[in-house]
């Protein structure tokens, strides 16, 4: 699994491709259903979205958690508001440029798109939209759960976010929880699992082939029987959830191997780039395709599909050539760059 804090993580590059993927198809697929071609109520909808929305952005957690965890530094009050201030910029940056690219794009189109423009100030610091909501959550996170140091901390983090995270799906509360706190008591739960996984005597103990193929085969059915239809129990989510996270989790750390690992290593770069701009730029070849009178369903999916992941590759290359261009997505890479550049003039 690489010992070295400053190597790439096999497991973790792998995991992150797969949730990337799962990712930029399910907004693909709901994007089409909002625009009328696929009926909401229908199993071939319900099945594959509600399935695939119980664990892939919890996978993204996982992988975070890890990472963070996983990196020495130093412990502390100061360690951690450094952090924080380093979590300020390269997250803030991406988030605040690209969802006012999207709202700004949502009213200039408003036409033609699936859902309006909402408010700028209320959805940056308020209510975040898709896909960006991670990165914003992602935030709160780090500000609110330090590193540990020992594995019994770690332990008894993953318990507090396990309880924290039943309570809020069990317990039905007569007031309305602001959405920011919502969001950290749903994904806390997988990001300490995440930050318990560093620790390699824990994945040996727990994470077993075995275990995860009795378990995913469990998940798969539950999710058969229960989301052939619309299912909106907090409970019945993270039942499901926990589920195909510990198992995928467990496929991922026990089978990864050097060749796929490898290849999801070159392509670790582009998972940022296609995590933002690929509903940017699904929905403004949608736009445009429709506005040119190319309406029908196959040709949005194969126009959707390949915008979703080359329009992306194809920005982030150019912008890895100016510094100031790869600021809008890596801060802390393009800083370099710049002084980089500054040695060679």
């Amino acid at each position: 699994m690489g010992a070295q804090a400053n190597s790439r993580v096999q497991w973790v590059d792998a995991m992150k491709l797969f949730a990337c993927v799962l990712v930029v198809l399910g907004h693909l697929y709901m994007s089409f259903m909002a625009a009328g071609w696929i009926s909401e109520s229908s199993i071939y909808y319900c099945l594959p979205i509600q399935t695939v929305y119980t664990f892939h952005v919890p996978l993204f957690f996982v992988c975070s958690g890890f990472l963070y965890q996983r990196k020495r530094t130093e412990y502390g009050i100061q360690a951690q508001v450094t952090s924080i201030k380093e979590k300020a910029v390269s997250l803030g940056v991406p988030y605040v440029v690209f969802t006012s690219i999207t709202l700004g794009l949502k009213t200039l189109f408003s036409d033609v798109v699936n859902s309006q423009a909402t408010p700028f100030l209320q959805t940056l610091f308020f209510e975040p939209i898709a896909p960006y909501w991670y990165l914003y959550t992602l935030f709160l996170l780090f500000c609110v759960i330090p590193r540990q140091r020992t594995q019994t901390s770690l332990v008894r983090l993953f318990a507090i976010c396990f309880i924290f995270k039943t309570v809020y799906v069990f317990v039905p509360l007569s007031w309305s929880v602001p959405d920011a706190v919502g969001k950290v008591l749903t994904n806390a739960v997988w990001f300490a699992w995440g930050m318990l996984l560093s620790d390699q005597s824990v994945r040996e103990r727990f994470l077993k082939i075995r275990a995860a193929i009795i378990v995913i085969a469990l998940a798969i059915v539950l999710s058969m029987l229960v989301y052939s239809k619309p299912d909106t129990s907090k409970v019945t989510q993270f039942f499901i959830a926990s589920l195909y996270v510990y198992a995928l989790t467990s496929v991922f750390v026990l089978l990864t191997g050097p060749g796929v690992g490898k290849w999801a290593a070159s392509l670790s770069k582009y998972f940022l780039p296609v995590y933002v701009l690929h509903t940017i730029a699904a929905a403004g070849i949608r736009s445009v395709a429709i506005r040119l009178g190319i309406v029908g369903l196959p040709a949005h999916i194969i126009l959707g599909v390949l915008a979703s992941f080359i329009i992306p590759v194809v920005v982030y290359e150019i912008a890895c050539r100016r510094w100031w261009l790869l600021f809008w997505f890596e801060p802390k890479n393009a800083l370099r760059l710049r002084d980089m550049e500054k040695t060679h003039v």
